[in-house]
């Protein structure tokens, strides 16, 4: 008999234990790195909405999340506003003190959104490929479950050394992409981009704009991908 209880004694911890475990397993946290590139070389590029960049993160409060900004200008380095929210355990955290967190770290985002309309666009050059790069290297590198960019921007790479204003580099495009591709990762090789998801978004104003946009969107969505993202050519993120 005394055997007997010990056994079922056993046996209801190791259900109960599986039991808790399984729960934890399921309420634990993950992070999302969401990336917001926005173009100010050109006058006609669409304002990244809040609602559409705070609809990319999880609606389970208690996980993390970070926000990264940066306008693709005429230089390559530019200014980054960062904004973060650690993680937290569901079990060991306080709701309404979560609640404060959330509610802080969105209204960040829209400050810096805000803040971004503010600055005035048009620039004669626009360096796109490296700072696009430098990001996407930068997420590769990240250790969020989830890990996202989006770009607005017409993707016109305009700089001293190579301009596809200039015919002959966009008849290059079209005809040979792959020496294109070669030039850019000259500068900066693109790493493994696993996992990341990409949204290329721009809404050309007329056919001829609209053709050259599906010849250079379609070059960064074949490069990109060939390192292993998924990209995604969209005029809104709905």
């Amino acid at each position: 008999m005394k055997t007997l209880i010990i056994t079922l004694v056993i046996l209801t911890l190791t259900g109960i234990t599986t039991i808790f475990l399984t729960l934890k397993s399921d309420k634990q946290p993950v992070s999302t790195d969401l990336a917001v590139m926005r173009d100010i070389t050109d006058t006609i590029i669409s304002e990244p909405k809040v609602a559409d960049v705070v609809s990319f993160f999880n609606s389970n409060k208690w996980d993390g999340a970070s926000f990264r900004f940066v306008d693709i200008t005429d230089v390559t380095y530019n200014h980054t506003y960062e904004k973060k929210i650690l993680p937290e355990n569901e079990w060991m955290g306080n709701e309404f003190e979560r609640a404060k967190k959330v509610k802080q770290f969105f209204s960040e985002i829209s400050q810096v959104l805000n803040t971004a309309k503010t600055k005035s666009n048009g620039k004669d050059n626009s360096s796109v490929y490296i700072p696009i790069a430098h990001e996407l290297n930068r997420l590769s590198q990240s250790t969020s479950q989830k890990r996202i960019l989006l770009i607005y921007s017409d993707l016109i790479e305009n700089t001293d050394e190579f301009s596809l204003y200039k015919k002959k580099n966009l008849n290059l495009l079209r005809t040979n992409p792959k020496a294109v591709s070669d030039y850019f990762e000259s500068l900066t090789p693109l790493n493994n981009l696993e996992g990341i998801r990409i949204f290329l978004i721009f809404q050309p104003i007329d056919p001829v704009a609209d053709e050259q946009y599906k010849l250079i969107s379609g070059f960064y969505k074949t490069l990109f991908e060939s390192k292993g993202a998924s990209v995604e050519i969209t005029a809104n993120i709905n």
